[in-house]
């Protein structure tokens, strides 16, 4: 894979697009949003000939300059903003990770941060939903049936934050009961909640503020499909205590009860997810 990187033209884009209507619309728009952000192209080409290892993985998949022609994680922003915040992403990331750690992402695309259970495992990723929600994200996996439980898209902002941009549940018929044995097999604590844990640890690890994103300004937010979303991001950052400013200010600190505070039948479980949670920021202090 190619280390040089040089803004694609339109065919690279789009080379399987064979219907002659798609393809002029699609080349219409492509070419006007090149040149509403053509400054912002040549300086992201020369950031990412600078910074090779990051030209590896926009060359991996050409899509991913659509988060600088479109949209990048926050819906505000304009195109120097998305410049801003894709170039202050890797920098970051290279001093949080390392640059040996960001290596291997982009070699493997995921990387095992640690082992929740038996069958669950907490997993760092080249996003591969959609880059428009973030470069990095985070997952439960189930090593049993092969399927993500739940992810959460992230991205690094200057000002030394943390930026959780998207939370996606599993697909198709047996997604609850995905879901519902997960939260049986994490003593309780429902997977997408221990991914925001799991930022916590990596908050606290990497010395960064966590934050979340408002529910209008993600990435994929759409007026006139308001009606039809079940999730919602407001709502879920406040279940967290989070609160707001710019974004959902979300503390750190993981809730633990006393034992001795907790109901008898119910205290075993409790314990053993106390006992997670340290392996877990074990794991992760370890390798950072």
């Amino acid at each position: 894979m190619s280390n040089i990187f040089s803004f694609p033209n339109f065919s690279q884009m789009y080379p399987n697009e064979k219907r002659f209507l798609k393809r002029l619309r699609e080349f219409l728009r492509y070419m006007g949003r090149m040149a509403l952000c053509y400054k912002q192209t040549k300086r992201l080409e020369s950031f990412l000939n600078q910074q090779t290892l990051w030209a590896r993985l926009f060359n991996q998949h050409l899509y991913r300059v659509n988060t600088l022609l479109y949209v990048y994680c926050d819906k505000r922003f304009n195109a120097q903003q998305r410049l801003d915040a894709i170039t202050q992403h890797f920098t970051l990331a290279e001093q949080k990770l390392g640059a040996t750690l960001c290596e291997q992402l982009i070699t493997q695309k995921s990387i095992t941060l640690s082992h929740l259970t038996e069958n669950l495992s907490l997993q760092l990723n080249i996003n591969n939903i959609d880059p428009l929600e973030g470069f990095f994200s985070l997952n439960i996996q189930d090593h049993e049936t092969g399927q993500s439980v739940y992810d959460a898209s992230f991205t690094f902002l200057a000002s030394n934050q943390l930026l959780i941009t998207s939370i996606q549940g599993p697909k198709g018929e047996n997604s609850q009961e995905l879901v519902r044995i997960a939260t049986k097999q994490l003593h309780g604590v429902r997977p997408m909640f221990m991914l925001v844990n799991a930022f916590k640890m990596l908050a606290q690890t990497w010395n960064c503020e966590l934050t979340g994103i408002p529910h209008k300004k993600q990435a994929k937010y759409r007026w006139n499909d308001s009606a039809r979303l079940l999730f919602n991001y407001d709502e879920f950052w406040q279940e967290n205590k989070a609160q707001l400013a710019q974004y959902w200010w979300i503390p750190v600190e993981i809730e633990r009860k006393p034992l001795d505070e907790i109901q008898s039948k119910k205290r075993s479980m409790y314990r053993k997810r106390y006992e997670m949670y340290d392996k877990v920021l074990l794991d992760i202090q370890t390798r950072y």
